[in-house]
């Protein structure tokens, strides 16, 4: 069996692998993790499809259709002013070439139906290409995994600390290809708020690595929405309450997103650490820096000691960063025909009072899917159990309905006013 060597990047959430095998690394801002089946350690967040509604939201959509549009290739520039900031700001550090060039491999080289079984403190070395084609339930592909694994470890004669370093990556260019398309409903916005906060528009593309752009990604360790931000991060900013859940609002997460990153900048006086911060928690990664006494990325992940406590997603995750800013900014060369969702057809409207879920879904013509696409930030406990929409809620409606929507609501209004009238 030849040794081959990996090249170029790919990352995603959205794996059922992940939920036996892979490593959850301690977080301030986010519990998400490089999807992945890993060697036996704590389970990994998974995150939830969102729902797919093949007439509004088409999974991969590699040609001009009514629900897109063309692709525009990211423009970085005029951001001198902006927090730490320069022209080489997220040129990959010295020392972690053959990390970034592997993540590069798993978001452009490999799809979901394939994987690769890799050295996990060199990622540099890879063993095998897994095809996982033909099994069709997780169980299946774990024991293909598993035997692959037994292969390796006998045929180079590893002993069990070696053996416990060998590690599955699936895939992942089939879902870049798809995050590039949902993305297009959202990022021209989210870089207007980075650009509003002064923090490089760069780091918008963090939203590749944590969610793949889906909208309804929820981990089972609390993280949710494309910012996959835990919930005692929000409460303080008060984006949390039992009808309303702002992590989930693309926009409203970006936000909080652009204020998180920059006080982990602010905390660390470097990008590369500010970035890890928002995996590993910043707090964590000033006391390595400070133990350590260097600033140096590289430097950190080829010698903090403790595995646990800087585990393989922590090390790993401004690697996949910067291999999703690399693929994403020249998606036509990687996977060539590229295309954006248009940005959805909606309205923001504040409800002059509350409002149960089941009229609102009347503005959507019935179709809750798309109701929810436009109104992630709704809980389940208004979509599912009933919970009326608050008063001074901001839903999105769409705009040809968003008329319709404004007469109901004033009907609804002066009925209440007169019924408070009455009971006077």
């Amino acid at each position: 069996m030849k040794v081959m060597s990996v090249s170029v990047l790919s990352i995603s959430l959205l794996t059922s692998f992940a939920a036996n095998s892979a490593e959850v690394a301690t977080t301030t801002n986010t519990a998400a993790a490089p999807a992945v089946v890993a060697a036996p350690a704590a389970p990994a967040p998974v995150l939830e499809a969102a729902p797919v509604v093949s007439t509004v939201v088409p999974q991969v959509a590699p040609v001009l259709t009514a629900e897109s549009r063309l692709w525009r290739q990211p423009n970085f520039k005029d951001q001198k002013n902006f927090l730490g900031y320069s022209e080489g700001a997220f040129a990959v550090p010295k020392g972690m070439e053959k990390q970034v060039q592997f993540w590069v491999d798993v978001y452009s080289k490999y799809s979901t139906t394939q994987g690769v079984i890799h050295d996990m403190d060199d990622v540099g070395i890879v063993y095998e290409v897994v095809d996982l084609k033909d099994f069709k339930t997780d169980r299946e592909k774990q024991k293909k995994i598993d035997a692959v694994k037994k292969e390796i470890a006998a045929k180079l004669k590893l002993n069990k600390e070696q053996e416990g370093r060998l590690r599955f990556q699936l895939g992942q260019k089939d879902r870049m290809q798809a995050a590039i398309f949902y993305s297009g409903r959202y990022i021209e916005d989210m870089e207007k708020i980075f650009r509003d906060a002064k923090v490089p528009t760069e780091l918008t593309r963090l939203a590749f690595v944590e969610s793949s752009f889906n909208i309804m990604a929820r981990s089972k360790v609390g993280a949710s929405g494309i910012w996959q931000i835990m919930p005692y991060t929000a409460r303080p900013y008060k984006m949390i309450s039992a009808s309303v859940d702002k992590r989930n609002h693309p926009l409203e997460a970006t936000k909080l997103a652009a204020k998180l990153l920059r006080q982990n900048y602010t905390m660390l006086e470097s990008w590369p650490l500010a970035v890890t911060g928002y995996n590993h928690g910043p707090t964590g990664v000033k006391k390595m820096s400070n133990e350590y006494k260097t600033k140096d990325l590289a430097h950190l992940i080829e010698n903090v000691d403790s595995r646990k406590s800087f585990g393989f997603a922590s090390r790993n995750f401004y690697a996949c960063f910067l291999a999703a800013l690399e693929v994403e900014k020249n998606a036509n060369v990687y996977f060539g025909s590229v295309v954006w969702s248009k940005p959805l057809e909606a309205q923001d409207l504040k409800l002059p009072v509350s409002v149960k879920y089941k009229d609102l879904v009347k503005w959507f013509d019935g179709d809750t899917d798309k109701a929810q696409m436009f109104n992630p930030h709704l809980t389940s406990l208004v979509t599912r159990r009933g919970y009326a929409i608050p008063a001074h809620t901001v839903i999105a409606v769409p705009k040809d309905k968003y008329n319709i929507a404004l007469i109901t609501l004033a009907h609804k209004d002066r009925s209440i006013a007169a019924d408070d009238k009455r009971t006077r």
